[in-house]
């Protein structure tokens, strides 16, 4: 189930042939059907920031996109840190993940790092910016 909700997400950026539709309510409705489904609620916060790291290779491959596709990631990204909240076991697997978002959205415009940033220290519980390894 968790594998079928990844591939799907997957396939609305990077098909196996031919260019992503990207299209973001058919990539969330995967991962809100796997929460119907499942009361895992580690990997419902492993899909919701696969669907970000998606979105960012997508645009770090084809250029920027509209400010609606970035609301959309920096909501999911925000979604994400909430279901983590102060729970330390959680933190410490996702942390790398959440720093490197934020690190390989650089050059992306809308303010999408910014945001990024932003939501990551509100909902820290450390209240820091670790650097990636």
């Amino acid at each position: 189930m968790f594998e079928q909700a990844k591939k799907k997400i997957e396939n609305e950026f990077f098909p196996d042939r031919g260019f992503g539709k990207m299209r973001l309510a058919e990539a969330k409705k995967a991962i809100s059907e796997f929460g119907k489904l499942s009361d895992d609620e580690t990997r419902m916060i492993d899909l919701m920031i696969f669907y970000v790291e998606q979105g960012v290779d997508f645009t770090n491959t084809y250029g920027d996109i509209s400010e609606n596709f970035y609301s959309s990631m920096e909501s999911m990204y925000e979604n994400a840190l909430k279901k983590i909240g102060d729970n330390p076991r959680l933190y410490q697997m996702f942390n790398p993940r959440l720093v490197s978002l934020i690190n390989r959205t650089g050059g992306i415009g809308w303010g999408f790092q910014d945001t990024l940033r932003e939501y990551y220290s509100y909902w820290n519980p450390n209240g820091d910016e670790e650097e990636e390894d």
